[in-house]
């Protein structure tokens, strides 16, 4: 990753694990976490948002697993 002139990196490696199949209880991908939006949207993110996505997507990840 290449740092930008704010620290934050020019390109963000998507979270995908190629374990694709959608949750139907909680509509998001049981590899990633991410839903359908995200994941079609993830292209157009800035690095920012990125970040900000793989932050919440680490909380769902904990909610849902204290939840199962």
């Amino acid at each position: 990753m290449t740092a930008g002139d704010d620290n934050t990196p020019q390109d963000v490696a998507s979270p995908c694990v190629r374990i694709c199949m959608i949750d139907p209880d909680h509509d998001f991908c049981v590899g990633c976490w991410r839903t359908l939006r995200e994941i079609s949207d993830w292209h157009r993110y800035t690095p920012a948002q990125k970040l900000a996505l793989l932050e919440r997507l680490e909380g769902r990840r904990s909610a849902c697993s204290i939840n199962h």
